[in-house]
């Protein structure tokens, strides 16, 4: 059967031959859907009377603006977010050149970051050191204070929630080896995969404490009144 003009396999086959491989590549790790992309080639049309969420539709267009955006080209906008062309190399002329596209883009391009993460030319212009490794980006963002009010809070609000999860007395978590970790040793291991700071850690595990040392000594107080 003939893949059909708004299937994924035929949008992605497409902006392969057609060499769209900004967005391309964009829809190959899930920034975009291929519907997006091909909508915002002009290769169909969405159809009307979809419904659908205004705040998704707003997110997508400033994903694809973030792209595509002013003064730059696709491949050039997905090169600040993701690097080079492992192939084909920079399209950026100099340094220089690459830095003056980050200032023309970085708003956009920070919009669209998820709570914690940072396009790759964030670590070339405006990070002291190497960039952290995916699985404690948000935590080093955190600790060295390089996060906004509003993702400090939501990120802070998703790692408590983590943190009181691993509370459980019967805690226990497969570490992927087949020994299974209980108690102290899974609530360490969770909050590493969690990417949890130690920081906050110590925090809330001595204000469980104190709770606790709080809440026996009320019972024992009460029986003591009786």
């Amino acid at each position: 059967m003939a893949l059909h003009g708004t299937s994924k396999a035929y949008i992605v086959d497409r902006l392969r031959r057609e060499n769209q491989t900004a967005l391309l590549a964009a829809v190959e790790v899930g920034t975009i859907t291929a519907m997006a992309a091909a909508v915002e080639l002009g290769w169909v049309k969405r159809p009307p009377g979809m419904g659908g969420s205004t705040h998704k539709a707003k997110r997508i267009q400033h994903q694809l603006q973030a792209i595509t955006g002013e003064g730059l080209s696709a491949g050039e906008a997905m090169e600040l977010q993701y690097g080079p062309n492992p192939s084909a190399g920079s399209l950026f002329s100099s340094r220089e050149h690459l830095e003056r596209a980050w200032q023309r883009a970085r708003e956009r391009l920070l919009t669209i970051s998820n709570p914690g993460r940072r396009p790759l030319a964030f670590y070339e212009f405006e990070f002291d050191g190497h960039r952290p490794p995916y699985d404690t980006e948000r935590s080093v963002l955190w600790r060295k204070g390089l996060l906004s009010a509003d993702e400090k809070v939501a990120l802070e609000a998703e790692w408590k929630a983590e943190f009181e999860r691993a509370q459980a007395p019967d805690f226990t978590l497969n570490d992927g080896s087949d020994e299974m970790l209980v108690g102290d040793c899974a609530r360490a291991a969770y909050y590493r995969w969690a990417d949890i700071p130690r920081e906050l850690v110590k925090r809330w595990t001595a204000a469980r404490r104190r709770r606790g040392r709080q809440q026996r000594a009320s019972l024992e107080e009460a029986a003591a009144i009786k």
